[in-house]
């Protein structure tokens, strides 16, 4: 019988060793990054049919990853490490040597060392003379990154460079929300022209919000801190609150243009429900995946169809009243999950990540997206933290009673469930986040009617 706690401890330090996050892993895997944590933490083990591939991402055989032929220990490894990096060191400066003079410059990935001392000078003009030291790249999504190192006899500065492969518009976001608010990372540099960003690296003195429901201790601190994470989206939030100059540099969300859209928009979402329904009731959805059990109770799934009905009237109503006279709106991160968050370790204040779906809504899109279907759906505990977030915007915000909060709050609920069946039509069966969003449903809008 294998042993789950040793198995994860080799995964996590094949892990480390390949240069990879549990998110980036989770990612090439097709698994969640929760589903990584409990295999590192030994609480699970990984599916037989995804051993051959980790073989693959960490370049060792199966046998390297059940069998070890000798037990790791962390410090040796870390002194094997340290080896390999002071001959590649080495090495690297004999080349450069040999080189010097040459133009290295036509295979250099992303910015040159020039371009980044100096945006680093233009934000730390004290910084004095650098010497920069940059990974190997790691392709992840819709970027490669590259982790960047800028190091002086006053501070050392851990960076990140995100080259995006297609399409440039979270650079052009990040450009615009840098400007605003504090609640992202520091903005060193963006080249629209090579699809660059060079940015604030979080990994080593923030805790990633993706740990938020493991047993450890990073699980733990978030747990102990959801006020963090609801107010820096305050803080988003109510810096463009009624912003009508950024606006104008965001535009409106195509299905808030006008009834037709947002109608069509509704429409689309009673579609990808009727075709779940039709593909859970004839059995076609498994009853597990990964980690997740497909529970459901066949019934609540005309939960669905009253959100529908529901819809028809109050979003279309809240567009006309509200968005279109640009009074209580915002703009939104878009994708407000724990993932796209992290906590400070020791001022304990939140930062948010990637752009790529910010745009102008209403500010419950993103509190029902973070509360509703991932942190916590029952309105006993969510009331508090609604409180709190309300007590954050209306520092600065006016007119906006925490009755109409509920309210949006509902809208943006029923929107959301829709978002999880469409995970499952893509054969994405996060169960655990249906779940929630229909008992967020139960509790928030059936219990009111």
């Amino acid at each position: 019988m294998l042993d789950t706690k040793k198995l994860g401890r080799t995964i996590a330090l094949f892990r480390k060793k390949s240069g990879y996050s549990q998110e980036k892993l989770s990612y090439m895997l097709h698994v969640s990054p929760q589903a990584v944590s409990k295999w590192e933490n030994g609480h699970s083990l990984p599916e037989t049919s995804l051993l051959p591939v980790l073989a693959q991402i960490f370049d060792c055989t199966i046998d390297d990853i059940i069998m070890p032929s000798y037990s790791f220990d962390e410090r040796i490894e870390e002194e094997k490490t340290s080896v390999v990096e002071q001959q590649a060191e080495y090495i690297a400066n004999y080349v450069i040597k040999k080189l010097e003079g040459k133009n290295m410059t036509k295979n250099i990935i992303g910015l040159d060392n020039d371009t980044i001392i100096s945006a680093v000078k233009t934000i730390n003009p004290n910084i004095g003379n650098c010497e920069i030291i940059k990974s190997n790249s790691t392709k992840s999504g819709r970027y490669t990154s590259l982790n960047v190192t800028i190091s002086s006899p006053q501070t050392e500065l851990k960076l990140i460079e995100k080259i995006f492969e297609n399409d440039d518009a979270e650079l052009h976001r990040y450009d615009m929300v840098k400007n605003y608010t504090l609640a992202v990372p520091q903005i060193y540099h963006i080249d629209f022209g090579k699809k660059i960003i060079l940015m604030e690296d979080l990994s080593d003195n923030y805790i990633h919000g993706n740990d938020f429901n493991e047993e450890n201790e990073n699980g733990s601190f978030i747990r102990n801190n959801y006020n963090s994470l609801i107010s820096v989206a305050a803080k988003f939030h109510a810096v463009f609150w009624e912003n009508y100059g950024a606006f104008e540099k965001i535009g409106l969300d195509w299905r808030l243009e006008n009834k037709e859209n947002l109608l069509a928009h509704i429409n689309g979402m009673e579609k990808d429900y009727k075709k779940y329904r039709a593909n859970e009731e004839s059995g076609k959805i498994p009853k597990a995946w990964n980690i997740f059990e497909n529970n459901i109770d066949l019934e609540k799934l005309d939960y669905f169809q009253i959100a529908i009905d529901m819809l028809r009237k109050k979003y279309v109503e809240l567009m006309e009243t509200r968005v279109h006279k640009g009074k209580g709106i915002t703009i939104i991160h878009g994708d407000l999950h724990p993932g796209n968050m992290f906590i400070s370790k020791t001022s304990k204040t939140a930062k948010l990540i990637d752009m790529q779906s910010v745009r102008m809504g209403v500010c419950t899109e993103d509190l029902s997206m973070l509360l509703a279907l991932h942190i916590e759906p029952d309105k006993k505990i969510v009331m508090p933290l609604l409180e709190y977030y309300h007590k954050c915007l209306c520092e600065t915000v006016k007119d906006y009673p925490f009755e109409m909060l509920l309210d949006d709050y509902k809208i943006s609920i029923m929107e959301n469930m829709f978002f999880t069946v469409r995970h499952i039509n893509q054969e994405i069966y996060d169960f655990s986040m249906r779940d929630k969003g229909m008992r967020a449903f139960e509790t928030f809008v059936l219990d009111n009617l």
